[in-house]
């Protein structure tokens, strides 16, 4: 157990308190550039890091609809949910009020129109370009203006990813950590093109 009164101790938990400060500041990206509102999100691919992102959205609020075009591998992901938030709530860890709310919070779906309307949109699919670039084809054809389209890609070019768009303003990196709705850490990485303002909603 770390002693409080050891200097040493103190230094160390102002310098992380402040370093958890700092790294929700992006130089170029001020106070003055005002983030789109998200009162809704979309995750593609129910995998482990589909669900988990999925996971994170909801407990943080947001409704989410977790898309997949194979109903098997949706219900398959769908029950791991429901399964993670059962395990939280027989540890102790999470009321089963709560997790009837989040999962409240979360949709399953099968096709892209049933997303459309959603304000950010995480694509969550194995590391292959190709695939990716053909869901962002169908994602600036399905996607209402203005959709921040964000890809947990983390090894791809986000560059080739977004020139599958109309929008690369819209398109950013939201890469999670597994698992993404335990893991305190998203690594958010601009395109070329990335808007201020995409940058700031992510953050």
């Amino acid at each position: 157990m770390i002693e409080l009164e050891n200097p040493q101790a103190k230094a160390a938990l102002a310098y992380l308190a402040q370093a958890e400060k700092d790294a929700l500041t992006i130089p170029d990206v001020g106070p003055q550039v005002m983030a789109r509102p998200v009162a809704s999100a979309a995750v593609i691919g129910s995998g482990t890091m589909g669900g988990g992102i999925a996971m994170a959205l909801a407990n943080a609020g947001v409704p989410v609809k977790l898309l997949d075009i194979d109903q098997a591998a949706l219900d398959r992901g769908l029950e791991t949910i429901r399964r993670n938030y059962a395990g939280s709530v027989a540890r102790g860890r999470l009321a089963p009020e709560e997790m009837g709310a989040r999962l409240a919070r979360i949709a399953g779906v099968t096709a892209y129109e049933q997303i459309s309307e959603a304000d950010l949109v995480i694509e969550a699919v194995f590391e292959d370009l190709a695939l990716k670039q053909r869901i962002f084809q169908t994602l600036d054809a399905v996607m209402k203006p203005g959709a921040v389209l964000g890809t947990n890609t983390s090894t791809l070019d986000i560059d080739a990813i977004a020139a599958a768009t109309k929008r690369p303003q819209d398109v950013i990196g939201t890469h999670f950590f597994s698992p993404a709705n335990v893991m305190r850490l998203l690594e958010n990485v601009r395109g070329k093109a990335t808007s201020k303002d995409v940058i700031a909603t992510t953050m």
